[in-house]
């Protein structure tokens, strides 16, 4: 009367379930857009004394204020497996970079890709003018890190380097954005239907060395 019960015991194992891994992201992408930078208050100033990036709605003209910016996706890796494509537009939220409180969640989203920003680091300087009757250029880098997430990906880390300049004299400034993957790599256990089938044939042959 055991054996039925021994016998179920092993095809139970054969039938459970397993754990089904997504692949990382893959790639980069680069974006621009317009954006001003600002004191503490939020007020406009230049570059080389801002603390926070105020982006613009629009991606083109005159700023166009309104919680959070927009950008042009310019490029895609071509070899990577982003959901995004050149001519996207997306969306950026404002953030204070000289006293980063992080992490911010969906910080940039675009077609089927979000980036969450974790930490950066941030360089701010002028360079002279370079002839008569020109004003000098202030330009803000920042880098980072932070992560990756789409529908169906596994969460990847990922890198960027936001690179802004103005004149110096008009508070408005272009911004590009170049981010990508920074995958780490993934294990790929034994599979594990393989493992199950072991432990029902193992279960079975109890069985049979039982019944000798």
């Amino acid at each position: 009367m055991r054996i039925p019960k021994q016998i179920a015991l092993g095809l139970s194992l054969l039938a459970a379930p397993y754990t089904v891994h997504a692949a990382p992201l893959t790639g980069s992408i680069d974006f621009t857009g317009l954006f001003q930078g600002t004191d503490a208050s939020g007020t406009n100033v230049r570059l080389a004394d801002a603390v926070a990036s105020d982006f613009c709605a629009n991606v083109f003209g005159e700023c166009v204020k309104g919680g959070g910016g927009a950008f042009l996706v310019n490029e895609v890796d071509a070899s990577g497996n982003m959901p995004v494509a050149a001519g996207d537009f997306g969306a950026i939220q404002d953030f204070n970079f000289a006293s980063f409180a992080g992490p911010i969640m969906d910080f940039f989203a675009v077609g089927g890709l979000i980036f969450d920003l974790v930490n950066v680091t941030y360089t701010q300087f002028s360079v002279p003018p370079a002839g008569q009757g020109a004003s000098e250029t202030d330009y803000l880098l920042i880098s980072g890190a932070g992560t990756l997430r789409a529908a169906g990906f596994d969460d990847t880390p990922g890198t960027f380097t936001f690179s802004g300049q103005s004149d110096g004299v008009n508070l408005l400034g272009s911004f590009t954005f170049s981010g990508g993957s920074a995958a780490l790599p993934v294990p790929v256990p034994a599979p594990a239907g393989f493992a199950l089938l072991g432990a029902g044939l193992l279960g079975l042959s109890l069985l049979r060395w039982r019944a000798v």
